[in-house]
């Protein structure tokens, strides 16, 4: 396992009083292992994959044995226990694991959120002697801070996002489809290097005011607002950053809304440093909105990114973790004005002294397209 994210899930365990933590569901796993693995990534719910990691530093991954030559090449992790899929037990081969790591009984941490439970009621069979404990929150612990290898492909992802939008831009015009915008983005990501598009969001007219918009057949109309949010990975990380550009030439209130938010968000960057609360950086951005006669579109401002789209902290009301170096957000000052919606997002490393802004290269200025 990597040293980093080893050191990582021990200080989770610490905090938590655990002796092991067993990762089941596909991010957690991909973190301890260094790589998705390709049949968990599938969704092939009959193939169990787990990585282990002790307190002791010990670490190891229970997977099928037709994975374990990509395994070999991709994982940080060195003990392998592949089992048959048609003709072993897994949990059989993965309680002898566990033993194998000198986890046989004390306190271990385990996925009751994501653990099938016909397979967890035969683990608990297998190892009667562990003290299994929920392990979702040490998990999110140990990802919070990311390592410098996850914050290079953050950074390379967020990157790719970025160029991807830029360079489409130009193309924009009345009469394009949602659709059609979104394979100009698609096709402009991988052939900068993303690895997978996971999603793109491309919302016209009304239908910019939806939080999760897929595009369909709805044409850009000239005046109106467009929505992107972009979601590519590159090695598993994440980007998540987007702009609303409009089709034609934009109004002045549409233009003074935008300067808006930006100065709003100038506000709450300079607001990101080690020491400050989320709950601070939240209510810095109401006071910042509601100065302005604007009110937040969602219920948070920002949240953690990495492995997974949302990971902890939030940034809101009712989070109040205090930010460290190496923390990575997408934050997200939405702002709906009557049927139009405005996407302003940007992926922001927590510094030693501030912030780094990893999808530098957007214009400040609302785009006319």
């Amino acid at each position: 396992m990597d040293r980093e994210v080893s050191t990582r899930q021990k200080i989770a365990m610490l905090e938590f009083g655990l002796d092991a933590l067993v990762a089941h569901s596909p991010d957690n796993v991909a973190y301890g292992a260094g790589y998705t693995i390709p049949s968990q990534s599938l969704g092939m719910r009959n193939r169990q994959f787990v990585t282990v990691c002790t307190s002791d530093g010990q670490s190891a991954m229970l997977l099928t044995a037709n994975e374990v030559d990509e395994a070999r090449d991709r994982s940080s992790i060195d003990r392998l226990y592949p089992y048959d899929e048609f003709a072993d037990d897994p949990m059989a081969v993965l309680a002898a694991m566990l033993s194998d790591l000198g986890v046989v009984d004390g306190a271990v941490g385990i996925e009751l959120d994501a653990f099938p439970a016909d397979r967890w009621a035969d683990l608990q069979r297998l190892a009667p002697k562990v003290d299994w404990r929920p392990a979702a929150g040490a998990f999110a612990r140990a990802r919070m801070v990311k390592t410098e290898r996850e914050i290079a492909l953050l950074r390379e992802s967020a990157g790719i996002a970025v160029r991807a939008q830029m360079d489409v831009y130009p193309e924009l015009k009345p009469g394009m489809t949602e659709r059609e915008a979104y394979r100009l983005v698609a096709d402009r990501a991988l052939a900068l290097g993303a690895d997978k598009i996971v999603m793109i969001q491309v919302a016209a007219g009304e239908r910019s005011i939806y939080s999760n918009p897929s595009p369909g057949p709805t044409p850009f109309v000239a005046g109106e607002p467009v929505k992107f949010d972009v979601f590519v990975t590159k090695e598993g990380y994440l980007s998540d950053t987007g702009r609303s550009v409009v089709v034609g030439s934009a109004s002045e209130r549409q233009r003074r809304t935008w300067a808006r938010m930006q100065d709003v968000f100038d506000v709450i960057r300079e607001t990101i440093r080690p020491g400050v609360s989320t709950r601070e950086v939240w209510d810095v951005f109401v006071r910042e909105f509601g100065a302005r006669s604007m009110e937040p579109a969602i219920r948070f401002l920002g949240h953690g990114l990495g492995l997974s789209l949302h990971e902890e902290p939030f940034i809101a009301a009712h989070s109040d973790t205090v930010l460290e170096p190496g923390m990575v957000f997408a934050v997200e000052p939405i702002f709906v004005d009557g049927r139009e919606g405005y996407h302003l997002e940007d992926n922001l490393l927590v510094t030693e002294d501030g912030y780094e802004n990893l999808t530098l290269g957007f214009a400040r200025e609302l785009v006319e397209c």
